[in-house]
């Protein structure tokens, strides 16, 4: 089994990241493509590189190779200077070990390390001890929550992805884990729990529903999860959408148009078309 955002070499040596586990099967996208006039040269292949935007997501292709955040994590923790090794220090201090911990994107995949190094942090109950002790963990390693600035920009690059629907900016605004440097160097943990990462495959049948958010912080979650009360029953809400980071709190009432399981009780925003409008 492909742990949820690990990243495959295609046999044509494009990056893939697997964004969810559809019916037992690997979905992502490219987001590194070979191109010999690229700016970003690949210490594993030996390739030029440009980095894509996500324009849907497909069955991932057979790979001759798999990136493991938490192999790669075990291998390079020594390798973290500044601030990215006091940030996983400070991870350690709360409570949550090694085991528990991953790299992933660019440095993962063979880039050099431009801005930032991606944290990876598995288990349910990691992501509730991290929620705990945020406060802690940005004043120990001097970082702020995401800048008004920064909001405008990740909305500015993203929106035209989106439906219009979508309340993006707000979605943006609710990165609560995120841990901003400085300007434009901003890193957001993944939260992953292995033993929730299936979802159902996609039906192709979408419905414009309203719900009320009943446990909105495993929303940090991937896939995203939260629970909420549709037609006057429990349901769970999930997405595999990467941006909808920590998108719902706790008694948001919001609009979407989702695929609808009556019989196991889900509520699924499956690609971009779906939204969340927020109504209160």
């Amino acid at each position: 089994m492909i742990e949820l955002l690990d990243y495959v070499l295609d046999y044509e040596d494009n990056i893939w990241i697997v964004s969810s586990i559809q019916g037992n099967l690997p979905y992502g996208y490219i987001v590194y493509r070979v191109d010999d006039s690229g700016n970003r040269y690949n210490s594993i292949t030996h390739k030029n590189y440009v980095k894509c935007v996500d324009n849907g997501f497909l069955l991932i292709p057979p790979y001759k190779k798999i990136f493991k955040p938490r192999k790669f994590y075990a291998k390079n923790k020594c390798n973290l200077k500044g601030v990215w090794k006091k940030f996983v220090d400070v991870l350690n201090d709360i409570g949550i070990s090694d085991d528990n911990i991953g790299i992933f994107g660019s440095y993962l995949v063979g880039f050099n390390i431009i801005k930032d190094v991606d944290f990876v942090i598995y288990g349910v109950d990691n992501l509730y001890l991290y929620y705990k002790n945020n406060e802690y963990i940005k004043n120990q390693i001097g970082a702020t929550y995401i800048s008004n600035e920064h909001i405008k920009y990740q909305y500015e690059k993203h929106k035209d992805s989106f439906s219009n629907k979508c309340d993006l900016y707000k979605i943006i605004s609710r990165n609560w884990s995120g841990v901003q440097i400085k300007k434009g160097v901003l890193s957001t943990p993944r939260f992953i729990d292995l033993n929730f990462m299936n979802i159902p495959v996609d039906n192709n049948v979408r419905e414009v529903i309203k719900c009320r958010v009943l446990n909105g912080l495993e929303s940090a979650m991937l896939p995203r999860r939260a629970k909420v009360l549709f037609e006057d029953e429990e349901y769970t809400l999930l997405t595999n959408l990467w941006k909808y980071q920590s998108f719902l709190q706790d008694g948001d009432v919001i609009e979407c148009l989702a695929s609808v399981d009556r019989k196991e009780k889900l509520i699924i925003l499956y690609d971009k078309n779906c939204y969340v409008k927020f109504l209160n």
